[in-house]
């Protein structure tokens, strides 16, 4: 994602669905899903979606905007937010399927963009999986011509995994090995995730 990511954040994508020809001369069209976005915490029963304050997003940004945490740039407030980072979190909206011509519809391809999950992410469209992710560094394409609606809006939901507790949880099942870390946390470096995120 294109956005601010600081220590434990969890980012959302930029998903965007591109329909194309398959003629010689392909043409194509983008319609950008960054509309109508809520989030929530996703281990907690209590939890309520809220509004998604911009997008791209990340889930501090989204938490300031919605009165729960303090800007952690602030003052010592980073030490109240860590939980933050240490729980999985959920975001969701919904978009129409593209417009097609009953002519076009088998020579057309749908396929949904996301140019920045960061980093243990499972995407569900319509109830169903169609991605899941494990490094923040690999952009992602997957065709979703047949899982489409086509009639109604469609359902996309991203699951957050706290990279945090993954790291932990990978240096866990590998005791032996020599993680060669001078200094900061472990659990780091066995993620593919943007180093500056931990403290």
């Amino acid at each position: 994602m294109q956005g601010i990511r600081t220590d434990n954040e969890l980012s959302t994508a930029h998903p965007d669905i591109c329909t194309a020809s398959s003629s010689i001369m392909s043409t194509f069209t983008i319609t950008p899903i960054d509309k109508s976005w809520t989030f929530k915490q996703a281990d907690s029963k209590d939890a309520k979606f809220l509004p998604v304050a911009q997008f791209p997003t990340n889930v501090h940004l989204d938490l300031i905007a919605n009165g729960i945490i303090s800007d952690p740039f602030i003052g010592k407030n980073e030490n109240d937010v860590q939980w933050v980072g240490e729980v999985p979190w959920v975001y969701k909206t919904t978009f129409p399927s593209p417009t097609l011509s009953i002519d076009g519809r088998d020579d057309v391809k749908a396929v949904l963009t996301f140019d920045g999950l960061d980093t243990f992410a499972t995407v569900l469209l319509n109830g169903k999986e169609i991605l899941k992710t494990a490094s923040m560094f690999i952009p992602e394409r997957v065709d979703v011509t047949k899982d489409l609606k086509t009639k109604g809006d469609n359902e996309l939901e991203i699951t957050f995994e706290s990279a945090y507790l993954k790291g932990c949880a990978i240096v866990e099942e590998h005791p032996n090995h020599k993680w060669g870390c001078w200094n900061g946390d472990t659990s780091r470096l066995a993620v593919r995730k943007a180093q500056y995120h931990w403290v």
